[in-house]
């Protein structure tokens, strides 16, 4: 039969997948595209030749006047269920991009819409796009176990990587995922997985690699499956090209597949005897995967053209996509779990700076209830102030915002210390005098200390030893003023309220403590609790910093009771995962504070009204360029 098609979505996937596929079948008439970037669709349409082809902005118009009998949902992973959804109410047949939901509570909401269509629609087809199910080695692999060849399948090893740069994207859904590969790679051999063992019925550990990464870049999970077999199963991005290993232990023997690269070859093991069967294709098979020729591709769209006429049996259900949603949502839920909770839904307030810093700075603090300080308290305020120059006003704490701060708390105390330490920038006398910071302090009746010349106590963490002053131990309040930017610096990834929080230390040598910095940072902000937050969002860092980074004019003041909400706030800002920055998970997994922005009250502005995509702290081009013009500025000032 013909099949009428539209595409929803023409990104990365259509490209290199789908339409590849397509443009082999004769059957299948691509009618329609719908992209919410119009050129990116007539792009997608002139490269594969698409004649007559009718484009759309809105999808939902195309489900309405387009002559169209099938949908392919090709778009990122939060839009699949209600696009599935509108799709079944025009009646039209869907094949869509793993997986079908978010969530399972939105995955059922599809069954009940298929349902409900059902009746009026008995025919109508939803399809996961489960692919590599499709994959001759796979298909082979399971008539072998079928016929008996391995005995009872006891164990599956399941392993998919991919190279971020191979899927040339248009947008960078995949990095703001929460779970970073387990969304993106770790589906297929999910569904592989259960294709051959049944659902899980347990997932038993999940390991998460997070260093040195702006996403969750690795993991491993290990899972029961309803047929008793055991799954290890894990996924990672990196460098290198793509590959998707699949290997299936049973009583008497062994099937080892390399499904992305040797996708017409099975290795079984059997006594000790190794058998290769090759099968079709065998020259240049990794070559047609690269040109987006992998045969899954090509055999999942015959298939879901068959169910649509009618003529086979489905090879992948809804409950297939519903299983593999419920997975997913399982191993999400151990990467979430942690011991204890915060108290309340933890507030953040965001404000925009016009021309007065200090109106801004004063109703970020309203926003949370005003400044709750008992009268003549002794407050400690810890500004940024890590270097002796503050080159375009990006490197240190912004004096405007110091200034206001501690202009607030003189309306409550006389007793407030400033505070600052060495570091290898130089002593700490030498930084706030030579920044202007030491004439502000004492313009505002305020007092300064070097934390390096304070009696301290020792404190050991991951085996190393560091100092904490007695003056933050004595404090009534704790008070950060941080400086939101980028970090260079081992896996921090950014240096706001937590990394600030580094600088109280007494230690003049804190270059030895960088090596388990997340862990000497989670230990300080859990055993100096800070009472507000007040973040310096004026002038920005984005790329090598926190010193020789470039500067990002966002015109903001960030607040909270918690550095780890605060920071993941700011992530938001910043278009940053806080999910994958490793301390702020760390602190995450321990109580400290939430990073789930879902759940955070915002207060003021909102935050997709504030976002701006930072550049990560990676030695790119544009990074380097941006270094070595702060330092050239720096030398010349």
């Amino acid at each position: 039969m013909e099949l009428n098609v539209g595409i929803i979505g023409c990104g990365a996937v259509a490209q290199s997948c789908h339409l590849p596929a397509a443009k082999r079948m004769p059957n299948i008439k691509i009618k329609a595209l719908a992209d919410i970037n119009k050129e990116q669709a007539e792009t997608l349409a002139e490269r594969f030749e698409l004649k007559n082809v009718s484009i759309y902005t809105n999808y939902l118009r195309m489900l309405v006047d387009a002559d169209i009998d099938a949908v392919w949902i090709l778009t990122p992973p939060k839009l699949h269920a209600r696009m599935v959804m509108d799709s079944l109410k025009h009646s039209k047949h869907v094949l869509c991009e793993k997986p079908l939901g978010i969530s399972t509570q939105e995955t059922q909401r599809i069954r009940k819409a298929l349902q409900k269509m059902g009746e009026a629609s008995p025919d109508l087809v939803l399809m996961p796009a489960h692919n590599f199910i499709f994959t001759p080695c796979f298909h082979h692999a399971k008539r072998l176990i079928e016929n008996g060849r391995i005995g009872q399948v006891k164990k599956i090893t399941g392993y998919a990587a991919s190279n971020l740069s191979f899927y040339k994207a248009k947008t960078d859904f995949r990095l703001q995922a929460k779970g970073g590969v387990i969304e993106d790679q770790l589906p297929h051999v999910i569904y592989l997985c259960q294709d051959v063992g049944g659902p899980s019925v347990k997932v038993m550990s999940v390991k998460p690699r997070l260093e040195r990464h702006v996403v969750v870049q690795g993991v491993n999970v290990e899972a029961e499956l309803e047929r008793g077999v055991y799954a290890d199963l894990s996924a990672a991005w990196t460098g290198f090209i793509p590959t998707l290993r699949f290997d299936i232990v049973g009583e008497s023997g062994k099937i080892y597949m390399d499904i992305l690269r040797r996708p017409y070859n099975v290795t079984v093991v059997e006594d000790g005897e190794k058998e290769k069967i090759r099968m079709g294709r065998q020259l240049l098979q990794y070559w047609d995967v690269l040109r987006g020729n992998h045969p899954s591709y090509l055999n999942e769209h015959k298939h879901f053209v068959e169910l649509v006429s009618g003529t086979v049996k489905p090879e992948v259900t809804f409950d297939c996509g519903f299983e593999l949603v419920k997975t997913l949502q399982s191993i999400l839920k151990v990467l979430d779990e942690r011991p204890v909770s915060p108290t309340g839904r933890q507030k953040v307030s965001v404000v925009s700076v016009e021309e007065d810093v200090e109106a801004a700075v004063r109703e970020a603090v309203i926003l949370l209830g005003g400044l709750k300080i008992r009268r003549g308290a002794r407050v400690v305020v810890k500004p940024n102030v890590c270097s002796k120059k503050n080159t375009e006003g990006m490197i240190i704490t912004d004096p405007r915002v110091l200034r206001s701060v501690l202009r607030m708390l003189r309306e409550k105390t006389n007793n407030v210390l400033v505070v600052e330490s060495d570091n290898n920038s130089g002593s700490g006398d030498e930084r706030v005098k030579k920044t202007g910071i030491l004439d502000i302090i004492e313009d505002c009746g305020a007092e300064f200390l070097n934390l390096s010349k304070d009696d301290y106590e020792e404190r050991e963490v991951s085996g190393l030893v560091m100092r904490i002053p007695d003056a933050l131990l004595e404090a009534d309040y704790l008070i950060n003023v941080p400086k939101m930017k980028t970090c260079n610096i081992e896996n921090a990834f950014i240096s706001i309220a937590m990394k600030n929080m580094f600088g109280i230390l007494a230690d003049k040598k804190k270059m030895q403590l960088h090596k388990e910095l997340v862990d000497v940072l989670l230990y300080i902000n859990k055993t100096l609790p800070q009472d507000l937050v007040i973040v310096d969002g004026v002038i920005a860092m984005e790329g090598l910093g926190p010193i020789w980074g470039t500067p990002v004019g966002l015109n903001l003041i960030v607040s909270g009771f918690n550095p780890v909400t605060v920071d993941a706030t700011c992530c938001n800002i910043m278009g940053i995962n806080p999910y994958a920055v490793e301390v702020l998970w760390a602190a995450y997994k321990n109580g400290v504070g939430e990073i789930d922005i879902d759940k955070i009250e915002v207060l003021g502005e909102r935050i997709q009204d504030t976002r701006r995509k930072f550049a990560y702290p990676v030695f790119l081009t544009r990074n380097v360029t941006g270094a070595l013009r702060t330092a050239l500025k720096t030398y010349l000032k």
